[in-house]
This record gives structure tokens, C-alpha cells and sequence, in this order.
């Protein structure tokens, strides 16, 4: 662990920066390797060479996969059941086997659904599970709840880094993607007319834009919505990898056939591997992160007079990393603090120094998140960020909210590791 100066930040510095590097663990002895779930029930293993390998085998319909932050990983197993008019049956409750990195696999859940369709974790370790007109909750002991019904033909889910959900909407009319408030409020990110194309695939990239397997299109949206074509061609599945390269599942029919191709950052595209395969799901394998938890304090004025804190996250480019950053003011009155700041309005820059998020009064945003991890700020005019991000460099910066001036602390924890 080590701690530097920065100051790189466009705002100017008038009290502190710390930059605090992440330890790294490996939760397994093959992080960054690439899992792929394939129609035949065979659930392969690639390593970043390209190097292939079966991981496990024997599941009926696995169209999702999933890692949690510990290297366990999950398999969506919707099992196979066909009834008919004439000849009518009840379909046996879908599984979601869990499958620790030594290959121990258990059974994590059973759900009352014929088919599990996409998964994703949230920063606190609940699993999402979307199942065609509903998505479920399961919390890491297996309680189940409904956080989202009515839905006409859900299919993948996503997390961003500030952590609402975005789930692909594949209806019969046009196709569109929600976006998911950690209390399970909705509202329409996108909406495409025109033919009616199934989203079967989303995958969240370091920069943050969102790309969309729709029809036979892989499309890029932008963090505002707007919408652009990144490909073309009869591809499945998408997942980035530890330094941002996408990674693409094509339905591979013969050897001569590239099975999965490589999207470099700047869209060159590659054969990373080629064979007969009918990919379902992609998944990449963790690395998991501990970060040291880090405060800073100084004095803030208006305008540019800020306090920033800058950190850095080490390892991959997975969003599984989830943090807490908080702009203490008020409270500070009651460990003798004179002056303390009013009002800090906090904000999570990138190393672009674009906005990751912002918050002004912990209360107002994200509130159960905070609540539930046991640090949030004593008084509601604070600030707090709960955010999962991938590795990079951050900075916290904390302003006043009415250009009043005092002394403030801005910290950064590391929470449900």
C-alpha cells in the first residue's frame, strides 16, 4: 500500500490528496480467464492465451452466468420442459447452481420458472435474476423477493458503476432497456423502433457506455442515451475483459468458423478462438480487490476551494469493486471540530475527470445502500457515493452546497468484501 501526492485534478487543491492503491488477492488461481456456457451444456473455460478447457457439464439451457466478488460462479440451469395443448404438465422449478473455484457445485436456489434468462450481481453481493416477466432478488443466503414484475420479456441485466440495474426488454413491439434504482424504481433508458429485435446481451464497458447485443447488431450507448452501431453479424454474447477489450461469442458452426472474436478498444477486431460453438453466456472470472480504507481533512471555500481525494483501484477492469465515499461537515462539530462545513456536496470523478457520480445529502440518493452497509453519515445534510467500480483512478471532491466555508472530511471505505 502506498500513498502519494496528486494533483491532477482541473479543480484547485486547498487542503490534501491522498492516493491510495487497492491490494490485490486472487480469488482463484485463474483470474481474467473467460467462462462460456454453451448450448450443449458444457460450460468451457478460456484462458487469456486462448487456451481451452471444459469446466463443467451436464446443464440444461444455461443462458446465464454470473460471478460473484469471491471467484464463486454461478449458472442459470433452466432445465428442459416442453408442454403442449394437447398433452399438458408442469414444468419442474428452474435451478441456479453455484460452483466455488475448487469445482464444488451446490444448488444456491430454486425459482417456480421455466427458463432463468440473465443474471447479475449488485455491489452488495444479491444476485438479479431475470426470468422473462419478472426479476428476482436473492440475497447471499438465498432469501428470495420479486423486484420487478409485468415485465414483457426481460432478458440480460447489468449493473453500472453507480449501481442501478439496466435490464434488456425483448417484446413483441419495440425492443427497450430499463434502468433500475436500487429501490426499484424504473424509467425507460432507450427505446428502439423500427423491426422488432430481441436485446439478449448487455455488457457494461470501463468507460462506462453500454453495449447491446439487439438482433444482429452490437450497438454503443452513451452514459446519456444516445445510440450508435458498433458491429454487425450473427453474434450471441458480450463481456469485457481486465484492460477493456470486448469480448464477442459468434454461433461458430464448423473449425473454419472464429467461435469468439476480440474487440480492442479502439474496435479492432481479432480471432480469439475458432471451433464449432453455440455460445448462451459469457463470464469473466474476478480478481478480488481489498482497498484500505483512507480519510482526508481540509478547509473548503466557494467556488473552486475544494478538498479532493484521490485513490487508486488496482486489477481488473470488472465493476466488483464497491465502495462508500462520504463528505463529512456538520457531524464534525461533535468531536470539536470548529467551523465544520455546513453543506458538502460531494462528488466521484474518473481519470477522465468526467463525473461518475454526485450527491448532495446522503438521504436523497441511495439511501437503503448506505443505511445497509453501516457507515453512513450521522447527519442527513452530508454527503455519501455508493458506487462499483472497475479498477482505475478515482477522486473524490468535496464542495460547499452554499459557498459557505469550514473544515471537512472526505472518506473512502471498502464495503461487503
Amino acid at each position: 500500500m502506498g500513498v502519494t501526492l496528486m494533483n491532477h485534478h482541473p479543480l484547485k487543491l486547498s487542503a490534501l490528496a491522498l492516493a491510495l492503491c487497492l491490494g490485490l488477492r486472487s480469488a482463484s488461481g485463474s483470474p481474467g480467464d473467460l467462462y462460456v456456457a454453451e448450448a450443449s451444456g458444457h460450460i468451457y473455460n478460456y484462458t487469456p492465451a486462448g487456451a481451452k478447457s471444459t469446466f463443467a457439464s451436464g446443464f440444461s439451457q444455461p443462458v446465464a452466468l454470473a460471478f460473484d466478488r469471491v471467484g464463486n460462479l454461478f449458472v442459470g440451469n433452466s432445465g428442459s420442459c416442453v408442454c403442449v395443448p394437447e398433452d399438458p404438465c408442469q414444468c419442474p422449478p428452474a435451478t441456479i447452481l453455484k460452483i466455488t473455484p475448487d469445482g464444488t457445485q451446490t444448488t444456491f436456489a430454486t425459482l417456480q420458472s421455466s427458463g432463468l434468462l440473465g443474471m447479475a450481481f449488485d455491489g452488495a453481493g444479491n444476485l438479479f435474476v431475470s426470468t422473462g416477466d419478472s426479476i428476482q432478488k436473492i440475497t447471499a443466503n438465498g432469501t428470495q423477493s420479486t423486484f420487478a414484475s409485468q415485465l414483457d420479456g426481460v432478458w440480460p441485466l447489468a449493473f453500472d458503476k453507480s449501481g442501478y440495474l439496466y435490464a434488456g426488454i425483448g417484446s413483441v413491439g419495440p425492443s427497450s432497456i430499463l434502468k433500475f434504482a436500487p429501490d426499484g424504481s424504473s424509467s425507460n433508458f432507450i427505446t428502439y423502433s423500427g423491426t422488432p429485435s430481441s436485446i439478449t446481451a448487455l455488457a457494461f464497458g470501463p468507460g462506462g457506455e453500454l453495449f447491446v447485443r439487439r438482433g444482429s447488431s452490437i450497438v454503443k450507448v452513451s452514459p446519456s442515451g444516445q445510440s450508435t452501431t458498433f458491429t454487425s453479424g450473427n453474434f450471441k454474447c458480450l463481456a469485457f475483459d481486465s484492460v477493456g477489450n470486448l469480448f464477442v461469442g459468434k454461433n461458430a458452426f464448423n473449425e473454419s468458423d472464429p467461435g469468439i472474436l476480440k474487440f480492442t478498444p479502439d474496435g479492432t477486431s481479432t480471432v480469439f478462438a475458432s471451433g464449432v460453438l453455440l455460445p448462451t453466456a459469457f463470464a469473466f472470472e474476478p480478481v478480488t480487490e481489498k482497498l484500505r480504507n483512507i480519510s482526508a481533512r481540509g478547509f473548503v471555500a466557494g467556488d473552486d476551494n475544494s478538498l479532493i481525494s484521490g485513490f487508486i483501484i488496482g486489477g481488473n477492469a470488472l465493476s466488483n469493486n464497491a465502495v462508500i465515499v462520504r463528505a463529512l461537515g456538520p457531524s464534525l462539530s461533535g468531536d470539536g471540530v470548529k467551523n465544520p462545513l455546513p453543506d458538502p456536496v460531494l462528488e466521484l470523478h474518473d481519470s477522465t475527470g468526467a463525473i461518475v457520480a454526485s450527491n448532495n445529502d446522503w438521504q436523497d440518493t441511495q439511501k437503503a445502500q448506505i443505511t445497509a452497509s453501516g457507515i453512513a453519515p450521522t447527519d442527513p445534510r452530508e454527503s455519501a457515493i455508493f458506487a462499483t467500480l472497475p479498477a482505475g483512478n478515482y477522486t473524490a471532491v468535496v464542495l460547499s452546497g452554499n459557498n459557505a466555508s469550514g473544515t471537512a472530511v472526505v472518506e473512502v471505505y471498502s464495503v461487503n468484501q
